[in-house]
């Protein structure tokens, strides 16, 4: 009786402990389930549309670049890249498979899919083939059924019809170094305007299985395509002056319509191919368009800097005259040199000009003249001018990495070099040469500035796009002066050769030495020198004289005489002007 109590007692309390453990494990798979189902709900959540959805990205077409006269010179075109999702090995290889059979793949183009695979993570997708032929895309398009992983993607690439006419001023295009990888602006126009250019990503969400196939789309966000722009660059007039400026080795030419400030041709030669370097390019072409002696992928309008030469006299006649350091009759004797700290600085012809005024230096761009005027004036002056007139700054084109040149002054050279200024170093800036640089285009935009009698005279490559600035008159004694002897040169001076035309040129020429000419030197043409130790060939004008329109800047480089090289050139760009006005 006493041993079946006992059992009893011990059944009770072992159901009891029984219990107690079900209702302890009973809490604690509640817990879990609360944490899981409710604390973590969105952790994985998260987790499972992760492995469930794929967002990819939908790039935008980017906007077009148009000129003037309508000319599309930089578009989009499509091309058909093929895609494959990852997947199992069993999976792959089928594909894969299949996928020869479409394309009659090559063994090492199946070794490029292989690799391809290898670095691509788990779950994502990787290129198999880009600018697919329109044969290999009827091809797989026809047998897309059949494949389990791959899909046909259209992607966007930039075409360029004016691929070396305008390749310093549109630039060039490449992908992003991001996974997204859109094109952008690398270069030019398109670096300058990439905002406006690029549009709006969009995007596709899709589901897929364990598998890692595509089921559905389950969201697509559409991208919003770049805006077009429009150039003020007349694509006619470009091709024409790109084509006489390639006569030579190198130079550039720049074409400005001074009555709305709108930028007509801005042309550097060497080009490069434009749509070689915004395409896949091989390492060996890289490396052959970068170790060019020619530099081809500098813009020698906008970006290089050179030694205005003769073309600066300009700025220091017009301040002479400004501040009343010479009258417009005033005369000054050149003998072929003159002396100073000890040197003789000689003018370009070694006889000697005799006695000229202003116009008369100008018109024969007599160095003595201008290096006593300079003498007279002081480094100060001669850079309170030159900066009116738009040099030692950037213009403020629509370029990256525009050149702003350099106006040395006395702090300049202390703080540059830790010496002094010297006197002659004042008259070599008096005649455009020494330490002093400057662009084509800021040559350009001072005839400019002289024409509208306007400091604040602003060029633009933009169409359609209003001056910003107010103006700021020139004091018109000095610049009538200036348009005076301007006229003279083409109508008896060092450019009447070539320039005096009947609707009219004015103008100046320049030559810009490279290196310092010895005496027994002095005299000897040009072209008995190695073309790299020639002089810089210069030449600025506007035309037509009794209504100024244009303004052409051109630059040879190593050219020789601005008067016997750059001058003709303008003269032909001149008459293509005055013919298109017809």
């Amino acid at each position: 009786m006493l041993a079946s109590e006992k059992s009893k007692k011990d059944r009770k309390t072992r159901a009891k402990i029984v219990t107690l453990l079900m209702v302890i494990l009973s809490l604690m798979l509640l817990a879990k389930l609360y944490v899981l189902q409710i604390r973590s709900s969105e952790k994985y959540s998260l987790m499972s549309d992760k492995n469930r959805i794929r967002l990819s990205p939908v790039l935008p077409k980017r906007g077009r670049i148009i000129t003037s006269d309508g000319k599309i010179v930089a578009g989009s075109v499509h091309r058909y890249k093929l895609v494959m999702d990852y997947c199992s090995d069993k999976t792959f290889g089928e594909d894969l498979n299949l996928l020869d059979m479409c394309l009659k793949l090559s063994d090492p183009e199946k070794q490029r899919i292989i690799e391809a695979r290898s670095r691509a993570r788990p779950h994502m997708s990787f290129v198999i083939k880009e600018g697919l032929s329109w044969e290999e895309y009827a091809s797989v398009s026809m047998n897309l059924f059949k494949f389990n992983n791959l899909s046909l993607e259209t992607v966007y690439v930039r075409n360029y019809t004016m691929p070396l006419e305008f390749s310093h001023v549109i630039g060039y295009t490449g992908k992003s170094d991001d996974a997204i990888q859109i094109l952008t602006g690398k270069n030019g126009v398109e670096a300058f305007l990439n905002d406006q250019l690029i549009g709006t990503i969009g995007s596709l969400q899709t589901e897929v299985n364990a598998l890692a196939k595509k089921m559905r789309i389950t969201d697509f966000v559409e991208p919003e395509n770049g805006a077009d722009m429009v150039l003020t660059l007349d694509s006619e007039i470009q091709k024409y002056v790109y084509d006489l400026i390639s006569e030579e080795k190198a130079g550039a030419c720049v074409v400005l319509d001074i009555l709305n400030g709108e930028i007509v041709a801005m042309a550097s030669v060497p080009g490069f191919d434009a749509n070689l370097v915004s395409n896949k390019m091989t390492p060996r072409q890289w490396k052959s368009i970068v170790a060019d002696q020619l530099f081809p992928l500098i813009n020698r309008a906008a970006v290089c800097v050179y030694p205005p030469g003769s073309v600066f006299k300009i700025v220091v006649a017009f301040a002479a005259l400004s501040e009343g350091v010479i009258a417009p009759g005033d005369r000054i004797s050149c003998f072929g040199g003159v002396k100073q700290d000890d040197r003789v600085f000689h003018c370009w012809n070694r006889n000697g000009h005799g006695s000229l005024d202003v116009c008369g230096a100008l018109s024969w761009s007599c160095d003595c003249f201008f290096f006593e005027v300079a003498r007279r004036l002081g480094i100060e002056k001669i850079v309170k001018y030159a900066k009116k007139f738009g040099f030692g700054s950037k213009i403020g084109i629509e370029l990256p990495n525009e050149g702003a040149g350099l106006l040395p002054t006395k702090s300049w050279k202390f703080l540059r070099y830790g010496t002094i200024w010297k006197p002659y170093e004042t008259m070599i800036v008096g005649i455009g040469q020494g330490a002093l640089l400057s662009t084509l285009l800021q040559t350009a935009v001072m005839i400019g500035k002289i024409y509208t009698s306007d400091y604040n005279f602003t060029p633009t490559m933009i169409k359609g796009k209003k001056k910003e600035w107010a103006a700021a008159p020139i004091d018109p004694k000095p610049l009538e002066t200036i348009k005076k002897a301007l006229r003279q040169v083409c109508l008896c001076g060092t450019a009447s050769r070539s320039c005096n035309a009947d609707y009219g040129i004015s103008g100046k020429t320049g030559s810009s030495q490279v290196r310092k000419i010895k005496t027994e030197e002095a005299g000897v043409s040009q072209k008995k020198f190695d073309w790299k130790f020639r002089d810089h060939a210069f030449f600025v004008g506007c035309a037509p004289h009794n209504a100024p329109r244009y303004v052409v800047a051109v630059l040879i480089e190593h050219g020789g005489g601005g008067g016997a090289v750059a001058a003709p050139i303008a003269r032909k760009v001149f008459d293509k002007l005055m013919e298109s006005q017809r």
